[in-house]
């Protein structure tokens, strides 16, 4: 019998299948560069912000992402708004090249629904002060003085 080291708890999911795994880093990849994506899902192409990408609750990986176009759930529904999509149900990916600012965060639970982050952008604040710093290694030019 498979010994677990103290502190540590059985994964009781599965393995996920290696087009998962693949699926996985490439989205995790793009929710560390903040990169826009498209998303084929229920036959429906969405324009969403990947935001972060993890286990949930039932084993199976989510990716949360504020969806800016695309299917609507509803009438009256504009079709924007935060999203949870089951990864092994994404049919396809585009990467776009835009990037995009974080949405503000709903509180320290805001990815609900992913109890195991793998990726996730940093909160709105961070990102933007990111974005306003100079890049490393380079300096400031110098300012003459009279």
């Amino acid at each position: 019998m498979r010994q677990i080291p103290a502190g540590l708890r059985a994964n009781a999911s599965p393995p996920l299948p290696r087009t998962i795994r693949r699926r996985a880093a490439r989205l995790a990849e793009a929710v560390r560069e903040r990169r826009a994506l498209e998303l084929l899902y229920g036959g429906a192409w969405r324009v969403v912000h990947p935001h972060a990408i993890g286990q949930m609750g039932t084993g199976r990986l989510g990716l949360l992402t504020w969806q800016t176009a695309g299917l609507a759930r509803g009438p009256g529904d504009p079709g924007e708004g935060w999203r949870m999509f089951d990864v092994a149900r994404i049919e396809g990916t585009r990467a776009l090249r835009a990037h995009f600012a974080p949405r503000p965060r709903g509180g320290p639970a805001w990815t609900a629904g992913i109890d195991t982050p793998m990726a996730e952008v940093l909160p709105r604040a961070e990102a933007l002060a990111e974005l306003a710093a100079p890049a490393a290694g380079t300096a400031l030019p110098a300012v003459a003085s009279a």
